[in-house]
């Protein structure tokens, strides 16, 4: 690679003698609409007087320190910056330089142009890592950040999803996330509160900035269907209360159900000569549809006779026609 000689402009003491120093500043690569990646090579005949390494960005020709730019930590080798809070749809000039003793030195100009759409992705700088642990009402999800030597100092990070094709990170959308303590890289979120059988689109992201608005990066784009839930449906039957006094029978059961908006009715099914009293043929109460997963629920059987063995069992009906029955409890009447 031709190394281009840089221009090298006095600042502190125009009488040091500097050595030679060349800096090659690299192609601008993972633009997005604010943000970019840019760095250069420096080598130097005495790379112990090089104090400061980085690059220089402006919207017009030859950017110099007094322009925005960003340092690295680097010494001579070959480093990368990443220049933030750009402009959409904007064409900018940037190059490497360096301090070498008292003076900057600048690199060869390169120019690139943001992307005008704010909700798009920085091909190959962030990757969208596919969901697993998926349910019916989530899924396990992350990014992988790409191996770029650069010090990145990422507020938060995490996933947005959507039924719509391009989620985003903002109110219009949902979105968990987590403080990025620890350059966690990759990372994985658990996103959850989602809807069964859905088709969610979805996306990693690192943000930074002290406060709204947040510049974040986006990773790409990938999808997944939550399963329907799977139906499940267990009912017991209690040991019921029988009043001598009031010739009333009170019955107590229990239901478990994955799909409650799938139940009818709930009730007790009873008879003194069936053991295993049916919903068609014998005498049966009915309790009000049930509300959540799990209920408990009761009813009385009035005018009961004296002396007499009734047969009693809980039973849910679903999806209008199906019977599940509980266990038979009985109690003797006097």
């Amino acid at each position: 690679m031709l190394l281009a000689l840089a221009s090298c402009k006095p600042i502190d003491d125009p009488q040091q003698l500097t050595k030679d120093v060349v800096v090659t500043t690299a192609e601008p690569t993972y633009v997005s609409s604010t943000t970019a990646v840019c760095g250069a090579e420096v080598t130097a005949e005495d790379a112990g007087l090089l104090l400061e390494l980085g690059v220089c960005w402006s919207q017009s020709e030859n950017p110099t320190i007094d322009d925005q730019i960003s340092k690295t930590s680097k010494c001579s080798q070959p480093y990368q910056c990443f220049l933030m809070d750009l402009e959409p749809n904007t064409k900018y000039h940037v190059r490497g330089f360096a301090k070498y003793g008292t003076e900057y030195c600048y690199g060869d100009e390169k120019t690139f142009t943001t992307l005008a759409d704010t909700t798009g992705t920085i091909t190959g700088l962030l990757t969208t890592t596919p969901a697993f642990d998926i349910t019916s009402t989530g899924f396990t999800a992350g990014g992988t950040l790409a191996p770029i030597d650069i010090n990145l100092d990422f507020r938060f990070y995490g996933i947005c999803f959507s039924t719509s094709p391009t989620p985003v990170f903002d109110d219009d959308n949902q979105f968990v996330w987590d403080y990025y303590y620890y350059n966690a890289n990759p990372f994985q979120i658990y996103v959850y509160g989602l809807e069964p059988n859905t088709q969610y689109y979805y996306r990693a992201f690192l943000g930074y900035g002290a406060q709204p608005p947040y510049s974040i990066i986006y990773g790409d784009i990938l999808s997944v269907t939550t399963p329907e839930i799977p139906f499940m449906l267990e009912i017991q039957t209690y040991l019921p209360y029988y009043s001598w006094t009031g010739h009333w029978i009170e019955a107590v059961g229990y239901m478990n159900c994955t799909r409650p908006e799938w139940i009818d009715q709930v009730g007790f099914c009873y008879s003194t000569e069936n053991e295993f009293p049916q919903f068609e043929s014998d005498l049966h109460t009915t309790v009000a549809s049930p509300l959540g997963e799990w209920y408990d629920f009761n009813s009385y059987i009035n005018d009961v006779s004296a002396n007499k063995k009734y047969y009693i069992r809980s039973y849910a009906r679903y999806m209008t026609d199906s019977i599940k029955y509980g266990n038979v409890v009985s109690i003797d009447t006097y």
